[in-house]
């Protein structure tokens, strides 16, 4: 068949790119669900957008179609506190973490490995292993006699590998827990006894199995890695010091439930006897009934939310990375102490101790600071709590470095107690003064979104006052100006005079406590010196229409790659959308020296806040592009997992909706690409939940869910076209406007819309959004980057490939799944050049043509087996193979 003939007869699809003759992975996605301008889903009676949570968040459910046996390719599952990382090496593996269990968050857990007789992984025809973020689950299926499902108790140290398994002659089942080799351990600086976690001890009885670690840490760190079984037999060994087995009586039914128990957590500083309590806890609640909780657990959390970002495969997959990431962040931050930003509670890493000895802020900053908008509070308060319960211990060390009592500095890198061994030693952050700073402002948002007034006098005012003081100590009054005489610019810039952070830092965070203590009626005295700091402070200096980093002469030499002036737009929060230094923020942003230079860059979130939507768009893109690398979402980068995945959750929300400051701005950066579709139901400050759907270019509403009954304070979407604004309990209008914003008083859990009275909302027809469940690879177009496996190695029938230029070429027989790139020239596939492609009959193959019409994708079915000559020797980058 000619390239034409074959143009004519075959169906477009997808349409794939191409950069530089490069060619790019595709594959077939699905469209965004309820993509429609007639209709809207807003529930006026709970003042939120009606989804179908579990039908929606299917569709950015990671699948893999055939065994990963690579452990940095694992999914990744846990319960809010404990977290696995599962792949296919020897039947089943994962490596267990916690969150609470040491002071270096690389000491944690161990490995747990699941095998049958015969094996699990052999004798079958179909495979697929699904991570579901809805229900928290991971699914492993072999055919449908065999389905493996790892689940854990809701929000505790307890996870299960619940097995179904209705073959005939398997004669045994081995369940081993062991720890990696804790010889090569090595310490980076916050671990006092080095020795107690290069010794484990064991437990093998009637009970279960367990290793313990850590267990004379003097800091009352160290766990107890268990495990016992519900619904089997089963008897109990020790294999060496390092590894314990379960030999499992083989049933059609059965659970594994393995605990990695804290000591910290635990009773007496007993993990042993916790680990021993936890596993004899859940069994007793049962298999049944836990799975029940731990789903509702996983669905209740979902429900305080929603984010939709989609009209194309890219906006997509951006929205899928946004899900995906917010899971693995929450998997592991309910804990005591914050997930860490370069472990979090998975890694594929054994002990790497990189970094894992302190809490950067800038780098956790990012993996938490989206949580407040997404109703999650509790989330942000474990961040929060860990600097505000370390209070005493800082202001001491401020006392005993700098002299200045009742006063309080923070380390940019601090220990689990407060201590500052990361930072002084250092010399990138051992003069950052900021850091202090930014801790207050986050404890006063989350102030801001759940109106706790004791939190707010008992816990965020003092630690504002003492961070100020400490601020009042080191400016110096020159000149009739306060300046800062010498400090670093974050890690990029040492000791400059009038660091652009520390000036922000006090402009950002004196108003606040000075109206605080106002409210408070307290501290007259350093209400009047704290607003002379600002009146009389030295201003940002400006070169070129941007800000200047430091003060002149030019930018010192660069020791990071940080883009310290735009911390300004985000996360200092002093500038952006309708601000009078709009365009200097941007001319700033716009020059920035270090654009996305690393896993931490915030550039896309400052693009949102200065309404650069496409620029949000394509920075979202840039960053996965160059640090999502693995299929299950990860990176390879070594500087830190999560900065990415959580900055990538600020700076969608801020594209979709912002409140910064005290005005809620719904889509001010939404891309403009034809098709996009927002929707969102987010948090704002004062506690409004606020919903908006956009498509067509369109805004339909803005929909307001009133917590605390506060003033609402609405930037009108439509420009000054007339808004009214509704009660939906009883439809009372409460006020109609043409103004450019329009604020109205609330009361307490009730319901209003903003709505052009030319449009009200009642023209669109109600509608609950769904989505259709994912069963295949995604890919982001113009990257590497993808998100699951194909099934290129399943032993099932399917098309025969003839990749070689002659039709006469090698054969390679593929079975149903998506294969990328590289998976096709993992097949065989030479050169990926395919002259032709044999059909059975009932099969499906969608594949990517370049030579002949670069950017083009077609579906082939055969209603008999066919031989397809693709004319051409045309490349193919990938294809879906599905059976009819």
């Amino acid at each position: 068949m000619s390239p034409t003939a074959w143009r004519r007869a075959l169906m477009p699809v997808v349409a794939a790119a191409t950069l530089a003759g490069t060619l790019l992975y595709t594959v077939v996605q699905s469209r965004p669900a309820n993509a429609s301008t007639t209709d809207a889903a807003f529930n006026s009676s709970s003042g939120t957008l009606d989804v179908n949570y579990g039908s929606y968040l299917s569709k950015h459910d990671v699948v893999y179609n055939s065994p990963n046996t690579n452990p940095l390719y694992g999914l990744t599952v846990g319960n809010g506190r404990t977290g696995a990382m599962v792949w296919n090496a020897n039947q089943l593996s994962m490596q267990v973490s916690g969150v609470d269990l040491s002071e270096q968050s690389a000491y944690a857990a161990g490995n747990v490995n699941l095998t049958t007789t015969p094996a699990m992984n052999t004798g079958y025809s179909t495979f697929q292993q699904r991570l579901s973020l809805y229900d928290g689950t991971l699914t492993t299926k072999y055919d449908t006699n065999r389905t493996v499902t790892i689940m854990g108790s809701p929000n505790s140290e307890v996870m299960g590998i619940h097995v179904d398994d209705t073959r005939s002659g398997v004669s045994n089942i081995t369940l081993e827990l062991s720890l990696w080799d804790l010889n090569a351990v090595t310490n980076s600086a916050d671990v006092p006894n080095l020795t107690t976690w290069k010794t484990a001890s064991t437990f093998a009885d009637a009970g279960g199995i367990g290793i313990s670690r850590g267990q004379a840490d003097p800091n009352g760190f160290g766990y107890t890695l268990a495990a016992s079984v519900e619904g089997a037999g089963y008897t109990s060994s020790t294999v060496n010091g390092t590894r314990v087995r379960l030999t499992i009586t083989p049933s059609s039914s059965y659970t594994i439930w393995f605990t990695a128990a804290s000591r910290i957590n635990a009773p007496n500083r007993d993990s042993v006897t916790a680990a021993r309590n936890q596993l004899s806890s859940v069994k007793s609640t049962g298999y049944a009934n836990t799975f029940t909780n731990y789903k509702n657990w996983w669905h209740s959390f979902w429900g305080r939310s929603f984010v939709q970002y989609g009209g194309s495969n890219d906006a997509d997959y951006l929205e899928n990375a946004y899900y995906l990431s917010t899971y693995m962040i929450a998997a592991g931050g309910f804990g005591n102490y914050p997930v860490h930003f370069i472990n979090g509670v998975f890694r594929a890493t054994q002990d790497n101790t990189k970094w894992s000895n302190g809490y950067w802020y800038w780098n956790q900053r990012d993996v938490y600071n989206s949580f407040l908008a997404s109703n999650h509070a509790d989330m942000m308060s474990t961040f929060n709590r860990l600097y505000s319960r370390n209070q005493a211990a800082l202001t001491s060390y401020t006392q005993t470095r700098y002299g200045v009592g009742n006063a309080l500095w923070v380390p940019e890198t601090m220990g689990w107690d407060g201590n500052a061994r990361g930072t002084v030693g250092s010399d990138y952050v051992n003069d950052i003064y900021s850091t202090g700073t930014e801790a207050a402002y986050n404890m006063y948002l989350q102030y801001r979104y759940t109106n706790d007034t004791a939190y707010l006098q008992n816990t965020v005012y003092p630690y504002m006052r003492d961070v100020l003081r400490f601020y009042q100590n080191r400016f110096q009054l020159q000149n009739n100006e306060w300046v800062m005489p010498n400090s670093n610019a974050h890690e990029t810039y040492w000791d400059v005079r009038n660091a652009i952070t520390d000036l922000a830092a006090v402009r950002l965070l004196a108003p606040i406590a000075i109206q605080v203590a106002t409210d408070l009626n307290v501290d007259s005295g350093l209400r009047t010196q704290w607003q002379d700091l600002v009146n009389r402070m030295h201003p940002y200096q400006v070169s070129n229409g941007a800000w200047l980093p430091h003060d002149p002469p030019a930018p010192a030499q660069q020791r990071n790659g940080e883009n310290v002036s735009a911390e300004l737009i985000w996360p200092y929060d002093r500038t952006g959308i309708g601000a009078s230094d709009y365009q200097t923020a941007l001319n700033t942003w716009n020059s920035r020296p270090n654009p996305y230079s690393n896993v931490w860059a915030n550039d896309h979130a400052q693009a949102a806040r200065l309404g650069l939507g496409d620029q949000t768009f394509n920075g979202m893109k840039t960053m996965l592009q160059r640090y999502q690398n693995y299929p299950n979402g990860m990176t390879n980068n070594t500087n830190g997992v999560f900065e990415y995945l959580g900055i990538h959750l600020v700076a969608m929300n801020e594209a979709l909706m912002q409140s910064y400051n005290d005005k809620i701005r719904v889509f001010p950066a939404a891309p403009t690409f034809g098709g996009f579709t927002g929707k969102f139901t987010l948090l704002a400050k004062d506690g409004f939940l606020v919903s908006s759907e956009r498509e067509g270019g369109e805004i339909k509403y803005v929909g307001l869910r009133s917590l605390h009954g506060k003033q609402a304070r609405v930037v009108n979407p439509w420009g000054t076209q007339q808004v009214r604004v509704r009660r939906t309990s009883d439809n009372a209008i409460i006020t109609t406007s043409t103004a450019s914003e329009i604020s109205f008083a609330t009361a307490a859990n009730t319901n209003y819309v903003v709505e052009r009275t030319a449009k009200l909302l009642s023209a669109y027809s109600a509608t609950t959004l769904t989505g259709t469940q994912n069963n295949g690879v995604k890919s982001l177009s113009g990257t590497a980057s993808t998100l699951g496996i194909g099934g290129g190695s399943q032993p099932t029938g399917g098309p025969t490939f003839y990749g070689d230029i002659n039709y006469g070429g090698s054969a390679v027989t593929l079975g149903v799944g998506d294969y990328d790139l590289g998976q096709l020239q993992a097949a065989g596939i030479a050169n990926d050049s395919v002259s032709s492609i044999r059909v059975p009959s009932g099969w499906t193959v969608a594949g990517f043509q370049h030579s002949g019409f670069a950017g083009t994708q077609w579906t082939f079915t055969a209603d008999n087996p066919n031989m397809i000559n693709t004319g051409n020797n045309d490349a193919i980058s990938s294809v879906r193979i599905t059976k009819a």
